[in-house]
């Protein structure tokens, strides 16, 4: 495929697939885009220097962008006309809860779920969408904010991104490396099928998911059993997900290569499989095939697409998600409510599509509120 691949959003997640795509041969050009522009000139630049360095030339520009303004942003789209859209973008980054005292994270986020925080992805994705289907441009949107619910709720109403990336597919490598080492095999031979939804690294692996495993074409899944897996996997995603004042945040570029990866599965026309959460606006994290003409679902013969959307329903509960309804609007629950409502004042049983922003402003005040309580200091 040729064309342009425009990233928006150049926090440390975008950058990272920015220098990752202009390290890419047979990428020839990209859009980089961000609200800030003096940062967004600085990181675009970092990255046609380094890619140079390696004498790769991709004809990279910057874009200044504001998702808040529909009109603009679509004029941006029409002009620029991206094949596939990154949107890295978020009002509050995943990680900064983790910044609170370890007591107070833990419940929000292992008793509530991050569910409630869905306002903070769901926003400029809403408004991203939104752009996208006003400038009329025929393009595949690879989301990165919390796309296990996003996807599934803009779904609903017509506005699904293609695919996701991330959360349960940073698994996937650790799942290939021990099975590699238990059986002697390259793992590049393992093939797995996983259903998950970021319920289950919430949950800390305690949440439901579906596996299957093979190696060169035999299927090994009775020599892994999931209490098994869940133990291998249980260190790194602890790492990954504890908080605190000790807690250090895990590098962004294993998360990066899942979301480019996947980018780059569409630009070249890969077919190959991989996993993706909220591929065609589904619930959760699924086996995929991605192509230039997007993405399919590829499920083993002995599950139905309905039985593993009932896995990744049953594991949102982890993350604090009751369930999706048919307008888009999550139902969080009991336990998630009651969580967010005792730690930061927060009261929002049911979260609609058009509701978000005003919801995202209203748990933005109220986090910085507890912020200051304890001294913490937010990130700009």
């Amino acid at each position: 495929m040729s064309g342009k691949i425009m990233v928006i959003g150049l926090g440390e997640l975008g950058f990272h697939i920015l220098q990752i795509l202009a390290r890419t041969p047979g990428v020839s050009e990209i859009v980089a885009a961000d609200i800030n522009e003096r940062n967004g000139l600085l990181k675009t630049n970092n990255a046609i220097y380094t890619a140079a360095h390696l004498d790769l030339y991709p004809n990279i520009k910057f874009r200044r962008i504001n998702l808040f303004d529909i009109e603009g942003t679509a004029e941006i789209l029409k002009e620029e006309e991206p094949v596939i859209v990154c949107n890295a973008t978020t009002l509050q980054s995943w990680w900064v809860f983790h910044l609170l005292p370890d007591e107070v994270f833990r419940r929000l986020n292992f008793e509530g779920g991050i569910g409630p925080q869905t306002p903070f992805h769901l926003t400029l994705t809403y408004k991203l969408m939104q752009a996208i289907k006003k400038a009329g441009i025929d393009t595949h949107v690879v989301n990165c904010s919390y796309s296990d619910a996003v996807n599934a709720m803009l779904g609903k109403v017509g506005l699904a991104p293609t695919v996701g990336g991330g959360n349960f597919d940073l698994l996937i490598p650790g799942i290939k490396q021990f099975v590699s080492r238990e059986l002697e095999v390259p793992m590049r031979s393992v093939t797995v099928f996983m259903i998950a939804h970021h319920g289950l690294l919430t949950s800390h692996m305690n949440a439901p998911f579906w596996l299957k495993i093979l190696v060169y074409d035999k299927d090994v899944s009775s020599k892994f059993p999931p209490g098994k897996v869940r133990e291998v996997l249980r260190p790194f995603v602890q790492t990954l997900m504890g908080g605190g004042a000790q807690w250090v945040m895990p590098p962004n570029e294993d998360i990066a290569a899942s979301f480019t990866k996947n980018i780059l599965g569409i630009y070249f026309n890969t077919r190959e499989l991989h996993h993706a959460p909220g591929p065609l606006g589904l619930p959760g994290g699924y086996p995929i095939r991605l192509s230039a003409k997007g993405v399919e679902v590829i499920l083993p013969e002995e599950l139905t697409l309905d039985e593993a959307i009932k896995v990744n329903e049953e594991c949102s509960r982890y993350d604090g998600i009751e369930r999706i309804k048919d307008d888009g609007t999550i139902v969080f629950t009991e336990k998630a409510v009651k969580t967010y409502r005792e730690i930061l004042g927060y009261e929002c049983k049911e979260l609609k599509v058009s509701e978000s922003e005003e919801r995202a402003r209203e748990l933005s005040k109220l986090f910085k509120k507890l912020a200051e309580k304890y001294g913490v200091k937010i990130p700009v």
